[in-house]
Parts: C-alpha cells; structure tokens; sequence
C-alpha cells in the first residue's frame, strides 16, 4: 500500500471546534493507511510550512488535501511547489447547517484549490462530504489504490516477443509516449529466438507446466507434439519473466506460431493469463498494460482476459466478446475448458470455452488521433450463456445502451480489443484516469448522455 501525506487546513476565524473534530474523525478514517498526519489541523501558511519541513525526506505516493474549513489557494500552493508531481485527493467538509453563521464554508475552499491545482495542470481528483460518509471513504480507498498503481506503473516492464501482425498498426506504441505517460518501459525479444530456445527446452524444465495443463483442459493428449510444443513455450515465457522482471507480456501469435512453431498459440497465452501473467495476443502492448491494470485492481496475481468486441445485439443489451485464448478460471463451470484447435487454423492446441455469468469490467488504453492517451471502460454483466463462436467467447449485458456504446467506439476510432476482469472497477478507471491526467470515457450508467457522443 502506499505511502500518503494528509495535510488537514482550517481558517480558525470559522468554526475551529467543528473543524476540529472532523479532523479527529477524518484519522480513523485514515488508521488502515500508511499516512504521515500532522498533530492538528494547520491553521496558517507558516504552520503548513513547517510541517511540510519536517516530512521532506519522506517519498509520497498521494496527497490527500482536506478542507475542513475554508482555506484560500495559499495552502495548496505551497504543497504543489514542493511536490509538484504527486497526485492529490481534495476532500472538503459539508456545511454542517444552512442559515446564520457559514462556520465552515468547506466547498468554497474545494473549489478555491481545485482552481488553483487546475492552473497549475497538477493531477488531482476530489470528494466533498465529511468523514463518516461511505463516499468519502470509498474515495480515499480508490485514491490509495490508484496512487499505489500509478507507482507500479511507473515501474512496470511488458515484454514484447516479436511485432503486431500486418493490419494491427494499433497494437504498436511510440515508447517515448508510452514512458512519458505511465513510466512504463518495454523489453524486446525476437520471435524466432523465443521458438528456438523453446524447442530446446528439456522435460525436466516443462514437467510443471505439463501438469498444470492436464489439470486445467479436458481431453488434453500430453503426448501430442503440439502440447509439448504449447507448454515449451509457456515454459519459456516464466522462464524469461523471472529472469527480466516483466509483469506483462504482448506477443506476436499469427502467422509466425502456426507457420514457423507448428502449434497453435491460444492455449499458450490461456495458462500464461490463468498463471497470473497478462498476455496480450497480436502483441498488442496497449493491451497488454490495459490487462495489468485491471488485474492488479482486483489483486497482483488475478487472471484477465482479452478479447474482441465481435457483435453487439440491441434486443436484449449485449456485447459478444471473442478470441482463440482465454484465463481457465474465467470457464464457465457448466460447460467446463474443452481441449480444441484453433477455430480458422484447425491446428492444436486451443482452449473451448464459454465465460461464466459475473459483474465484469472492460478497459482499453486508447490512442487518439493526436497521438494522446485515453482510458476506454464497459461495465457490465457476463451472461449464463452457451458458447457463441468457437474458441473462448461470452455475450455481455453492458450497463449503457449497447448501440451508443457500439457507435461511440467506432466514431471515435476506439480499438477492437479490451481487456476483461471480473469485478466493477469504474470508480477506480475513473480515479486512475485523473491521476494520470488522461481522458476517462466509462460507459456505465443506463441514463446514458449522449450529448458529447459525436
């Protein structure tokens, strides 16, 4: 978890008692935390710099700014000058009555240092309500989380086994961007060489993954070349994540594993994923980071899918989503994961089967036409539903008008494929999205507004 500075200010000419205590009350709030808090609330510029002295040699990952009273930009001003990159969550107390005496004037403050932060391009998000609000503290959970995420972010390494196949120029990146962004960096490996030193593995390397295959597909044949050939190469992948440090993986699959490696990919990037090691098919590295990021807001270790958005069907609000891969874990437990082949190849060995019915999210990391990042979320429903298509299929019921979805993402230009984790995860994408200052479009309301749609 990580590391967070609370900074509580109050005008001591307002109502400092009442001020006081939801000081008093914002630090349990705060006790589950790793938060450096000062005795009292901080009442001047002078105060505000003294504490800021003695917490300078601390690294922070997030700010939470609390105005328990009104405060001009002065406060802020001075923490945005000695902190100029670290994210801040604004709170601001409610009025505590309507009529006389304004004995807090809470919100005047938020807006007061959202403007400030604002000018300054400072990444911020905000809550306003006191502590004792479910809000509230559901804000300050998905800060802490987003804050702890922006950080691994920042120190995250997706490996790259070879390039995006012809017409899938989206799955590329310009690095630069990519690190400038989120800090995270790639590691290049060639294709080739990853299916020449899979093939030499021995079976005393590739036992294990052999075994956790026979567990996890019915049917499977573990003499069949093609199977040892599949679990080689999965081998090889933890191999190399163990040895670099990558915690995502986006690989080229077509044509290269079928015409040069005689074996099918699916149920390589099915154990790789159902492992806890996000892997993107058509070494989509955008999709890559997008399965990273949902994976690690449900837990470090949680299988995520990635698939395309294949149909979408008005008459009861769905979305089918596909790919020849997908985590076992996500099987629908009716139907069970089958042993197939690849559904256009026909070659071994590939995964069947359905998702099983839960809330889910969906995430794309966008690239606009001006080169610029943005976050893509759906929220949904998987469906109790039989298989749409061969391979791994689910049928979605989305929470927004599935036709203003479908249209949005294909007047926009969106990409074809999004990562998805079971959970709801909006609130987070949308915290996220603040933090790193990126455009966040969730489709999750059903009183959807599409004013801004076109």
């Amino acid at each position: 978890m990580a590391n967070l500075l609370y900074i509580p200010v109050e005008r001591r000419l307002f109502d400092a008692a009442a001020a006081d205590q939801i000081y008093d009350e914002m630090l349990m709030v705060l006790a589950p935390y790793h938060a450096t808090v000062p005795a009292h609330n901080l009442g001047t510029p002078e105060e505000m710099g003294d504490y800021l002295t003695s917490v300078n040699q601390q690294d922070f990952a997030g700010i939470i700014f609390h105005n328990t009273s009104f405060t001009g930009a002065e406060f802020i001003e001075q923490i945005a000058d000695r902190f100029p990159s670290t994210p801040i969550l604004l709170v601001a107390s409610r009025a505590p009555s309507i009529g006389g005496w304004l004995r807090l004037n809470g919100g005047t403050g938020l807006i007061s240092t959202a403007n400030s932060l604002m000018r300054r391009q400072h990444a911020y998000s905000y809550i306003y309500g006191d502590p004792n609000e479910a809000a509230v503290q559901t804000a300050i959970k998905n800060f802490s989380q987003a804050v702890t995420l922006k950080a691994k972010l920042a120190k995250l390494k997706i490996g790259v086994v070879g390039t995006y196949p012809l017409g899938f120029a989206f799955a590329g990146v310009d690095e630069a961007a990519l690190q400038e962004t989120f800090g995270t960096k790639l590691l290049h490996y060639e294709v080739d060489t990853a299916f020449a030193d899979a093939t030499a593995l021995p079976e005393t390397d590739y036992q294990v993954e052999l075994d956790y295959a026979q567990a996890h597909m019915r049917h499977l044949d573990p003499e069949l070349p093609e199977t040892i050939k599949y679990v080689k190469f999965v081998t090889l992948m933890h191999q190399w994540q163990q040895r670099d440090g990558f915690k995502a993986l986006a690989s080229r699959c077509w044509p290269d594993f079928f015409d040069k490696y005689a074996a099918a990919p699916g149920a390589v990037w099915s154990q790789l994923c159902d492992e806890g090691l996000p892997t993107a098919m058509e070494c989509d590295i955008h999709g890559a980071l997008a399965m990273y990021i949902l994976q690690q807001m449900q837990s470090s270790d949680a299988p995520v899918y990635m698939g395309d958005i294949s149909s979408f069907d008005t008459s009861d609000n769905t979305i089918s989503v596909w790919h020849d891969y997908g985590p076992f874990a996500m099987a629908n437990p009716k139907y069970g994961v089958e042993t197939s082949v690849h559904p256009n190849r026909k070659m071994p060995v590939s995964p069947q089967f359905v998702l099983k019915p839960g809330r889910v999210t969906l995430l794309r990391v966008h690239v606009n036409a001006a080169g610029k990042y943005e976050l893509v979320a759906l929220s949904g429903a998987a469906q109790d539903a039989p298989a749409q298509f061969d391979g791994v299929s689910g049928r979605i019921k989305l929470d927004a008008p599935v036709e203003h979805v479908f249209d949005d993402i294909v007047s926009h230009g969106y990409e074809q494929h999004y990562a998805l984790i079971y959970g709801d995860f909006a609130a987070e994408i949308k915290t996220l999205g603040a933090l790193l200052q990126l455009p966040t479009h969730i489709y999750q309301e059903v009183a959807y507004d599409t004013s801004d749609r076109k």
